[in-house]
């Protein structure tokens, strides 16, 4: 529909131009080829059309590249973001061993063993955990570069 009106809108003002630049002003212009010839306002108006049209699909053509550009960098980032979303799975232990404490990264709680260890599976890569048990809260901050397979989280005494 944006196309069609385009071209609606690029023929008259073609129009527009050569009424103005023939009927107005007075010039005059000649297109001869073999198989046709065309002179007067109606060259004009083709001349003019040509150069209108020309301009706009130059136009929509750096447009789209634009657009085909963002849409490629919006993919990679989603694909990214994707990345992070995926299941990540941290397993370790509590030393030393706190039986039934809960280990929470962010929402997602698991119960640890008698032995003091964990299994969690999570989407993304989390920031912290925290032991909890009755009213016991140990922190333990993730880092990005942090082996999820072998955490060991300190379990200290809180006065």
């Amino acid at each position: 529909m944006n196309d069609l009106f385009a071209v609606v809108a690029l023929f008259f003002c073609s129009l527009v131009a050569a009424y103005v630049t023939f009927a107005i002003l007075r010039s005059t212009a000649k297109i001869q080829k073999k198989e046709y010839q065309v002179g007067g306002a109606a060259a004009g108006f083709l001349v003019i059309y040509a150069a209108l049209y020309a301009s706009y699909h130059q136009l929509q053509g750096a447009s789209l590249s634009k657009y085909q550009e963002d849409n490629k960098a919006m993919a990679e980032k989603l694909k990214e973001q994707a990345d992070e979303l995926q299941d990540v799975i941290i397993q370790g232990t509590i030393d030393p061993p706190l039986s039934q404490a809960a280990v929470v990264p962010g929402l997602t709680p698991a119960l640890s063993d008698p032995n003091g260890r964990f299994y969690l599976t999570t989407k993304g890569h989390p920031t912290s955990l925290y032991v909890i048990k009755e009213e016991k809260i140990i922190p333990l901050t993730i880092f990005p570069g942090d082996d999820l397979k072998n955490v060991k989280i300190p379990n200290v005494k809180i006065p």
